[in-house]
């Protein structure tokens, strides 16, 4: 049975398709303002802003506990303040040309304000909603 590849245009019907692009916090202040240029000169829909980290900073567990944990990437609360951070910058320089989704440690009705306040258009929740259940939708909305 041969399989048989269809194009963009065949699946959306020559429509656009909105492309979002999700970065880490761990990039450096130049390295996300780089991407918003890059957002806006490929004319993506959004940035979402941010995944998860590789930094092990401020947390409060030991060093040793982190190392037996191993590599991988950080989600939840010790996103807050870089993910608000991000999300300010790029507002910064794209103005309403983009779409910014804040992510990263919005478990409450607070943390999902300050990102808007930090100029989200949307916010998603992820580890919060593991951690609190589907209950948790209602109470930050």
């Amino acid at each position: 049975m041969a399989h048989v590849r269809r194009t963009a245009d065949e699946v959306t019907g020559d429509r656009q398709v909105p492309l979002a692009v999700k970065i880490a916090p761990d990039l450096s202040d130049e390295d996300v303002l780089a991407v918003a240029d890059m957002a806006l000169d490929l004319g993506l829909a959004a940035v979402i802003a941010t995944n998860t980290t590789i930094s092990r900073e401020g947390l409060r567990s030991t060093p040793a506990q982190v190392e037996a944990c191993g590599a991988g990437g950080l989600s939840g609360a010790p996103l807050i303040e870089r993910s608000t951070e991000v999300v300010r910058l790029l507002r910064g320089v794209v103005g309403e040309r983009l779409t910014l989704i804040g992510v990263g440690g919005i478990s409450t009705p607070e943390d999902a304000r300050a990102r808007i306040d930090a100029g989200a258009d949307l916010v998603q929740v992820y580890s919060g909603l593991i951690y609190g259940g589907p209950s948790l939708a209602p109470q930050v909305c």
